[in-house]
């Protein structure tokens, strides 16, 4: 009894030793954490203010910077948007004056494989594009004029003509110039509105790639031709009405040397591209691709014809063409998008841009005696016989 009387007096000594110890431990335990408080609140101040400072240094260095570069920039982006602005200005000016629907041959086994190139690439760029087809495909703009039994290249002629009534119908009021091409010809459709900015469409003229065949001066299909809107009226709403002067459609004829006779026989004068520009007499609408004509050797790809059809020697090599020039035939659609790089993107540093000017505007007189019919018949007002072509 007296051992365990002795045993809870010393547990209850050494409890009241253990709090005596606590408590004479407390005030240094608070000093010590608010040391380590003043300690870290130092050190956050001092790293706040030391990044304010250089964030205050970096930004003053910018704002001298960006002032330097703003300033260089200003001039740069004024000069270039100057030469943007000719060029849009031009560009859209023309686009205004002269405004061109395209016709564009295709069948439907070509829709996917031919025509979508064309829409892709220089199509575009027409004031208007139309697939003359013998099936409709409404998302690449094809629209049928000929049934499928009679979508035959025997009877392009036939084909040719329903497309233009079918234009005339629908579109003859809002264009001045009406271009058909084949859905493997290229167009520079900028040139080609610059080449027709002199030209009034009231006045009957078409362009093309002249060839001569049976005594007949006849513009190239597969080049394009392109009809003014006189010209255009005449041959759809007077030549295709009379047998007389135009063949009829149930011969396979040539559709480029039918089209040629009707357009002479009303009263349109033919104008070959070598001249549809005043200032120079080099080509500018071509029936073969441009490999063919850039060939220095004269060895032609598709045949001798060229030459034997041209009435005037044929220029080869680098001198063959316009530096305006307008239309190639045979064009695959690697090449379409061949030429879109070269002409649209390609840029060569430090070469001169020739500024462009306009020409001035061709009167009817003018025209007149510039060219003329004589090499198709004596008298003018009769017309041209069309005979079979072999």
């Amino acid at each position: 009894m007296n051992r365990l009387l002795e045993l809870q007096r010393v547990c209850a000594t050494a409890n009241k030793d253990a709090k005596s110890t606590e408590k004479s431990l407390l005030p240094f335990r608070k000093q010590l954490q608010f040391l380590y408080g003043y300690v870290l609140g130092f050190l956050m101040a001092l790293t706040t203010l030391l990044c304010y400072d250089r964030f205050l240094l970096q930004t003053a260095q910018l704002r001298q910077h960006s002032t330097a570069t703003e300033n260089w920039q200003t001039g740069y982006q004024t000069a270039l948007q100057q030469l943007k602005s000719d060029a849009n200005t031009l560009q859209q000016q023309l686009a205004a004056e002269v405004r061109v629907l395209c016709m564009v041959l295709t069948t439907p086994s070509q829709h996917e494989t031919r025509a979508a190139h064309v829409k892709a690439t220089w199509g575009k760029r027409c004031t208007r594009l139309i697939f003359l087809s013998s099936a409709a495909d409404v998302e690449l703009g094809a629209v049928p004029v000929v049934d499928s039994a009679t979508d035959k290249y025997d009877l392009l002629w036939h084909k040719v003509q329903q497309g233009f009534r079918y234009v005339y119908a629908r579109y003859y009021a809002d264009y001045d110039w009406f271009l058909k091409a084949d859905d493997d010809t290229y167009v520079i459709m900028e040139n080609l509105r610059y080449s027709l900015y002199a030209y009034d469409p009231e006045t009957p003229v078409f362009f093309g790639y002249e060839l001569l065949q049976l005594n007949v001066t006849y513009m190239s299909g597969g080049a394009g031709y392109v009809l003014s809107k006189e010209a255009f009226s005449r041959v759809v709403t007077t030549g295709f009405n009379n047998e007389t002067l135009c063949p009829p459609t149930k011969y396979a004829l040539p559709e480029d040397y039918c089209m040629s006779i009707c357009l002479q026989n009303v009263g349109a004068l033919p104008v070959d591209g070598r001249f549809i520009r005043s200032s120079e007499s080099k080509q500018t609408f071509f029936p073969l691709q441009l490999t063919d004509f850039m060939d220095s050797n004269e060895t032609l790809s598709s045949g001798d014809w060229i030459e034997r059809l041209t009435p005037y020697t044929v220029d080869w090599g680098l001198n063959c063409c316009s530096n305006y020039s307008i239309s190639f035939h045979y064009t695959d659609p690697a090449i379409m998008y061949l030429y879109e790089f070269f002409i649209y993107h390609l840029r060569a540093v430090g070469l001169p841009q020739p500024r462009v000017i306009l020409p001035d505007k061709i009167d009817h007189a003018e025209l007149l005696n510039r060219f003329s019919n004589e090499r198709n018949t004596t008298d003018p007002w009769m017309p041209i016989k069309w005979v079979q072509v072999p």
